[in-house]
């Protein structure tokens, strides 16, 4: 039977959400019912696609008398007030509503205003301090006790010139590390270890720092100073910083509308008066 099939209840469920999209533009006088062409043609097309072939006149009639038979369902539900506190409708609804409303706005202008944008907020895109380091590891799970003893003799040899790829142990994090900022280093190492390569000189070992890892010897191979870009250099993430605040004040602006139009009060005790909401 075409009422047990999988694909009946795949478009049934469509149905549901169809119908549900549908009052959520505005909702239908509860004494008309009709499924437009529109539907129909939805209908169709989507078992088409689930079985490969067009459904038969039968098999179309019975789909669309599914949609009817949800659509009555809705309708009665919604009458009798039932979508109120299903959360799962709360929910969708509030979902379908920030797509209408977040995120429509064109958010950049031409190239000439971005740039001027740029010129006003030029320390946000301030090139920090960064500093490229080779680092060798020392596990205490592998090494037990004799971990800091063994990182201290392999400092004293690698001053001495031995090859550093004769020292150290496996880890997942990089042996080399090119023009990191100070945020990425703490990140992984912590402060000690931070603080350390940012005031080192040039190609000398030193340590051992101790991290969440183990123990690190690290040699400091290269530095820039912070600096101001310039724009070509930032250009995308300027681009994406612009759009993304002009973004986050067009949605602000989009809800304080909707808010408006409201009278909004908070009851913060169950024994106290509602407050108005600022």
């Amino acid at each position: 039977m075409l009422r047990n099939d999988p694909l009946v209840h795949f478009l049934a469920v469509g149905g549901i959400l169809f119908a549900l999209l549908s009052w959520f533009d505005s909702e239908p006088a509860r004494d008309e019912i009709l499924i437009p062409a529109e539907r129909v043609s939805e209908l169709t097309r989507t078992a088409e696609l689930l079985q490969g072939r067009p459904p038969t006149p039968g098999e179309l009639e019975r789909l669309v008398a599914d949609a009817i038979r949800e659509e009555v369902y809705y309708r009665e539900a919604l009458a009798l007030g039932l979508d109120v506190d299903d959360e799962l409708v709360r929910q969708r609804l509030i979902e379908k509503m920030r797509e209408l409303t977040e995120n429509v706005a064109d958010p950049l202008p031409p190239d000439a205003d971005l740039e001027a944008w740029f010129e006003s907020n030029r320390e946000r895109f301030r090139i920090p301090e960064l500093v490229s380091f080779d680092h060798l590891f020392f596990s205490p799970s592998v090494r037990g006790d004799d971990v800091e003893a063994d990182a201290e003799e392999a400092l004293a040899a690698l001053r001495r010139g031995a090859d550093p790829s004769d020292f150290g142990d496996a880890t997942p994090l990089s042996g080399r590390f090119e023009a990191a900022d100070a945020a990425r280093v703490r990140t992984l190492f912590g402060e000690p270890l931070t603080s350390a390569v940012f005031g080192a000189e040039e190609g000398r070992w030193i340590g051992p720092f101790e991290s969440g890892f183990g123990l690190h010897l690290v040699r400091v191979t290269g530095r820039s100073a912070a600096r101001d870009p310039a724009f070509a250099e930032v250009e995308e993430q300027v681009r994406a910083t612009y759009a993304a605040e002009q973004l986050a004040r067009a949605n602000a602006a989009a809800f304080d509308e909707m808010r408006s139009q409201f009278e909004i009060s908070v009851q913060w005790q169950p024994d106290s008066a509602p407050e108005r909401w600022p």
